[in-house]
């Protein structure tokens, strides 16, 4: 992907990643889509790993609107199986695999089936971090402080706004 589109990608998650919950849907889907594609199917040519990725997010964002606990089911899947496939890259490449992926989306899928808007906020801000941090570039140290730093942000933001949600509906 294109810099500037993760971070703006990224930034739309850690800030409104609830609040237009099918857009996390669909931005989740869409990475875990080219993720899977290029870390999972090597050998495919690019235009499958898009192909893989739109599908993905387009599914993704539909059943987030039509289904909402499905939704988050499925936000929860992408997330974990994306923030799974990145860390198992990145710290240990040889566990990188279908497994590997299927382990993180299943336990992001109980997550967010369990606990609705905080997991929602959680792994939108978890899966926004990761986009914005993966393409800065930054030493393990660094890039992990400054994820924290960003998914603590995205954390506090989000939840103003789902307390000032909630007032607006008394």
């Amino acid at each position: 992907m294109h810099p500037i589109a993760d971070f703006v990608a990224g930034a739309l998650l850690l800030a409104l990643g609830r609040k237009l919950f099918w857009l996390f849907v669909g931005i989740a889907g869409f990475y875990v889509g080219i993720e899977f594609t290029r870390v999972l199917l090597t050998e495919q040519p690019q235009w499958v790993m898009w192909v893989v990725g739109v599908g993905a997010g387009l599914v993704g964002a539909v059943l987030g609107l039509v289904f909402q606990r499905l939704g988050f089911a499925m936000a929860g899947f992408y997330a974990g199986g994306y923030v799974a496939l990145v860390v198992a890259e990145r710290f240990a490449p040889g566990a990188v695999g279908i497994a590997t992926f299927l382990v993180g989306g299943v336990i992001g899928a109980v997550f967010a089936a369990m606990a609705m808007d905080w997991a929602i906020i959680v792994l939108s801000c978890v899966l926004g971090a990761a986009l914005v941090v993966a393409r800065l570039g930054l030493a393990d140290r660094i890039g992990l402080a400054v994820f924290l730093g960003l998914v603590a942000v995205g954390i506090v933001v989000q939840s103003r706004t789902m307390s000032a949600d909630s007032k607006f509906r008394s």
